[in-house]
């Protein structure tokens, strides 16, 4: 029975996840069978192009040919393939000559469509006539194909010449513009006010669920329904915040990736710097607050609070007694959620929980909090109007994008020089670039300083009075004026409390109740504090005028930071002892 080595191919990566072999695969394996020819090996090259024929050389091809120079094959072995384009699409004459090598070492070539085979007396004879239109053919299709992919990458080079030059190259924009082809973009300004409303909202501090949330309460949706439903979408909210977009950028993409090219008023700019970086650096702020109760901010110290004996988060967990007054609490969340070890757990199931069962009043402990610290959370970029300050927060906004942009095309010169031996018009780019960058950062810096002097500062005892005014605020009745100072208070805590961390211990003799201690530490580890589980505060601990003691700190833990800085001071005070 005649042996036969199956070889199956295809062009692109994309198409292993397609239909391509499993073809191939069912038509090879029915002329074998149907021939009575028995498989031997089956060979696959997945990825390699037909119009370069490398698979001819260095592909399972090419090592084929080499174990059939070698010997290794039965005369009369098949080598068995869907079509003749399989083998080359590149060129007639080689081809041609690779089938001739082969099948004079008796090699045949077995092809299912059209259905003959080639040996070394069949080339001579009318199968050479069909073998030769079919590899004609398939030059024909490269040739047609090649011509095409020409075409296209001309269509994007123009394309993008006229996108530079701010003319409307594609009728997609985005959803508050509209345009044809040809043309300038118009900017539909009803949806315009509602983007940087939408900006607006984001550095307030509501982030992208409350803003659809807000959005879905009483504007009609501007994208089509999809199977989530209809309605303004997280995830469109999310698009129009963090993509370049509002601010009149195109950022030039090739097969789907940046090349990092960016034309610059390409659409109307729709949202000043100044409100771009205010509602992204907001965004960045309330990265790790999320939860139940974001929108209203219930939680102010949301992502910093653990639990001392896991180290997993705390959640907060609201309860009523009968006559309905409110408490709220912090509880372990591994403790919350599966509860104690039990003496039968496995390793696994002891990870899931934890001994700490007890619960911390984090309203009694926000209070206390806060008398410590709001005055210094709250400094006086957080009093600052906007409108007060606008113009010069603008232009360091703008002048930060543009050192931004210049930094970027400096990178992909530089890229290009280290690929490129000789480069001289990208390192005469690049030679110009510097100074200009220079002189941008330089301006940058100085509007800064501008900026800053611009804010101002207020005596002591003006800067407690507003600072208690805020303090109302979180308390107030009236629930939008309490969200939006909860909101402003949270995001200036994430920036001063390092960590606030949990810890209980067995109560004492004689109390029911554990004992219950909260430790809260700044950043840079200059303050910690220690409170009781009634919000009482027990020690402060200034590192303030004692360098020595701050030497080797890494004040990331609370608990940590105020037992090193304990017992600093007692080898301290026993060194002055003499102890």
């Amino acid at each position: 029975m005649p042996y036969a080595v199956r070889y199956h191919r295809f062009s692109t990566k994309r198409q292993d996840k397609g239909v391509s072999l499993d073809r191939q695969n069912e038509l090879t394996a029915a002329l074998c069978e149907k021939n009575g020819w028995t498989i031997i090996d089956t060979l696959e090259d997945k990825g390699r192009s037909a119009w370069k024929g490398d698979h001819l050389r260095v592909g399972e091809l090419g090592k084929f040919k080499v174990r059939v120079d070698a010997g290794e094959f039965e005369h009369g072995t098949f080598l068995v393939i869907e079509n003749l384009d399989r083998l080359s699409r590149q060129d007639v004459k080689l081809a041609r000559r690779w089938i001739e090598d082969i099948t004079d070492h008796g090699i045949k070539v077995a092809v299912c469509s059209p259905e003959i085979v080639l040996d070394s007396e069949a080339l001579s004879g009318s199968n050479i006539v069909s073998m030769v239109q079919y590899l004609l053919e398939a030059q024909r299709s490269t040739g047609e194909s090649s011509r095409k992919s020409q075409m296209s990458q001309k269509n994007v080079a123009e394309s993008l010449r006229k996108a530079r030059n701010g003319i409307v190259y594609s009728a997609r924009a985005p959803m508050w513009l509209r345009g044809t082809k040809g043309t300038k973009f118009e900017v539909i300004e009803e949806r315009a006010a509602l983007v940087r409303q939408i900006y607006e909202w984001s550095a307030s501090g509501l982030g992208y669920h409350a803003i659809a949330s807000r959005l879905n309460g009483s504007v009609e949706p501007w994208t089509k329904a999809s199977k989530k439903g209809d309605g303004w979408k997280v995830g469109y909210i999310r698009d129009i915040l963090l993509l370049p977009a509002a601010e009149g950028e195109y950022h030039v993409e090739e097969g789907g990736k940046r090349t990092g090219e960016v034309i610059l008023a390409y659409y109307p700019r729709i949202v000043d710097a100044d409100l771009v970086q205010r509602a992204r650096d907001a965004i960045r702020r309330r990265d790790g607050t999320g939860g139940a109760g974001r929108r209203e901010a219930r939680n102010l110290f949301a992502g910093r609070v653990k639990c001392g004996h896991c180290g997993d988060g705390m959640v907060r967990i609201v309860q009523r007694n009968r006559q309905k007054t409110q408490y709220e609490y912090l509880k372990c969340t591994r403790f919350n959620a599966a509860g104690a070890p039990k003496p039968e757990d496995d390793t696994a199931a002891r990870k899931r929980r934890c001994t700490n069962a007890t619960m911390f009043r984090y309203d009694l402990f926000e209070k206390a909090a806060l008398k410590e610290i709001l005055h210094l959370a709250l400094d006086n970029s957080f009093f600052i109007k906007t409108d007060d300050i606008s113009p010069l927060a603008g232009k360091v906004a703008d002048l930060s994008k543009t050192v931004e942009l210049k930094e970027a095309e400096q990178r992909r010169l530089l890229a290009f020089i280290m690929k490129v031996d000789d480069a001289p018009e990208a390192e005469e780019m690049l030679e110009q670039l510097r100074p200009e960058l220079r002189k941008l950062k330089a301006e940058l810096e100085a509007a800064q300083q501008d900026l800053d002097a611009a804010k101002g500062k207020v005596s002591p005892d003006e800067h407690l009075r507003r600072v208690l005014e805020v303090k109302e605020a979180i308390y107030s009745k009236d629930p939008e004026e309490q969200e939006q100072a909860r909101r402003k208070v949270r995001d200036a805590i994430q920036s001063v409390v390092t960590s606030v961390v949990c810890y209980s211990r067995p109560p004492l003799p004689g109390v029911k109740r554990p004992e219950r201690e909260i430790q809260m530490a700044l950043a840079g580890g200059y303050l910690a504090y220690q409170f009781d589980g009634e919000g009482n505060l027990l020690k402060k601990i200034s590192l303030q005028g004692i360098p020595d003691m701050m030497r080797g700190i890494a004040a990331t833990d609370g608990g940590a930071l105020v037992e090193t800085i304990r017992q600093r001071r007692l080898q301290a005070a026993d060194a002055e002892t003499g102890q």
